[in-house]
């Protein structure tokens, strides 16, 4: 019966697929991988089972044309996507290309996957059961919980209309192979229902269009990038002293001419320059007409207002809350996004810090260890990974206010307790799916929530006991 079932869904989707004759790889492609797959049926069914039986969580099962392995961080390997061990709602068979993703990562042997589907799909009721092409298969390298625990704290600090990454784990199979847990996450991009920043169409050659960018230490030729330069001496609020280091932006949405590209850089630029001015000099800058800073003529205007006219405080807050709690070595080097839209429509018209993403380096020292993400950070290899956007904004009293505020409304709820509770939860309902001789990861995970609440009891001690 379940091979019939099986069956009948096989010839449901690629008789569907085939009736389509401008799917990423040709119709030839698509032919050999359906007859591919069909042949593989028998031994998937057998697999199909034993995890029924094994495994506890949802499987993904991708096969591959030819049986390629999936090695390539450039090149889609095309393949078929099987979704399992699942609610019948939830259950897809789906062609597409998958590909090795991520910098650091992709370097080990518990390589991290991109799915790219030929057409928009769900992924196990993921945001709510929306569509999207582009998917994220993360492996969960020294422990379980760096990404899940982020992502879900994430959801609760910045709250149901920002958008972070939902999450779920999944055991995955290429090629009949067990590649072991990995979690199933969104891919961080402009689209509907993500990052929503206006894109333009072919020939729209305007500035008044939407960014999506990315600080990132690992630009590539995909998507362009730009330059902010280094900036004077600057002191934290820890009373360290250094240079603003300099620091690569990629564009990670669409535009369509080089004066766009140089109106963003300028612009960014230029609210870099009007933050740094508002935080070291007191002194208010605003935009000029080609997006770089220059003096406020109204002496009316504060500093900190001409900063809160131009960046979305709000969002700035309620990310370096994330950071504090979480320690992200990393905050100031790379996978930091942030969004502005120019446009009519825009849900960005100021500077946004939106999409946290990339928690590998994090939940590292000590819970009581004093300020992180907002303070300068030990160099690595002679390399200065500090934030310089929430330095340079916690040294102005009406922000540091505001993140006080935005801490106490948090900590008048049960939100972040629940989230660590729920993430104990799932970490348990792990074992089944794990190796014995990696249930070393469930303890790594239980140690990440420990670190979260000595983190939660700090930051309580800096900004609830404060007047």
């Amino acid at each position: 019966m379940f091979m019939k079932k099986l069956r009948f869904l096989f010839f449901l989707s690629f008789a569907f697929l085939l009736l389509f004759p401008f799917l990423s790889f040709g119709e030839e492609t698509t032919d050999t991988l359906s007859q591919q797959y069909q042949e593989a049926l028998p031994s998937l069914e057998t697999l199909m089972d034993q995890a029924a039986l094994q495994r506890r969580h949802p499987c993904i099962h991708i096969t591959t044309l030819d049986s390629q392995p999936i090695l390539s961080k450039d090149e889609y390997v095309p393949a078929v996507v099987d979704v399992f061990n699942c609610e019948d709602t939830y259950r897809l068979i789906a062609t597409g290309g998958v590909k090795v993703r991520g910098n650091s990562t992709a370097n080990g042997d518990e390589k991290p996957y991109r799915i790219k589907f030929d057409r928009k799909q769900g992924m196990l009721g993921l945001h709510d059961g929306r569509v999207f092409k582009s998917w994220v298969l993360l492996r969960a390298q020294w422990n379980l919980a760096a990404d899940f625990t982020a992502f879900r704290l994430g959801r609760a600090i910045l709250g149901p209309d920002a958008y972070v990454s939902d999450c779920a784990y999944v055991n995955v199979y290429v090629n009949g192979e067990s590649m072991g847990l990995y979690l199933l996450c969104e891919q961080n991009q402009a689209a509907k229902g993500r990052v929503e920043v206006y894109e333009p169409e072919p020939g729209d050659s305007s500035n008044q269009i939407g960014y999506l960018l990315e600080l990132d230490n690992y630009p590539d030729d995909e998507h362009p990038s730009f330059w902010i330069p280094e900036y004077p001496e600057v002191t934290d609020i820890a009373g360290e002293t250094r240079v603003l280091r300099g620091r690569i932006y990629s564009i990670k949405s669409d535009y369509n001419t080089p004066s766009q590209k140089r109106w963003i850089s300028r612009w960014l630029e230029g609210t870099y320059t009007i933050l740094y001015e508002a935080a070291v000099h007191g002194h208010a800058m605003r935009h000029g007409l080609n997006g770089q800073a220059v003096d406020v003529t109204d002496v009316s205007i504060t500093a900190f207002e001409a900063v809160s006219a131009v960046i979305d405080l709000e969002s700035v807050a309620d990310m370096l809350i994330l950071e504090e709690l979480v320690h992200n070595y990393d905050v100031g080097e790379g996978s930091f996004y942030m969004a502005v839209d120019f446009s009519e429509q825009s849900k960005y018209p100021k500077l946004t810090f939106v999409a946290p993403w990339d928690f590998n380096w994090a939940y590292d020292g000590s819970p009581e260890g004093g300020w992180y993400a907002c303070t300068f950070q030990p160099p690595a290899a002679d390399w200065d990974r500090s934030s310089a956007w929430f330095i340079l904004a916690m040294k102005m009293p009406e922000f540091r206010e505001l993140v006080q505020a935005r801490w106490k409304a948090l900590r008048e709820t049960d939100i972040l307790e629940n989230v660590l509770n729920d993430v104990q939860k799932e970490l348990a309902s792990l074992r089944s799916d794990l190796p014995a001789n990696e249930s070393w990861r469930i303890q790594a995970g239980e140690n990440i929530v420990a670190f979260v609440r000595g983190r939660i009891a700090w930051l309580d001690e800096q900004w609830l006991d404060e007047p």
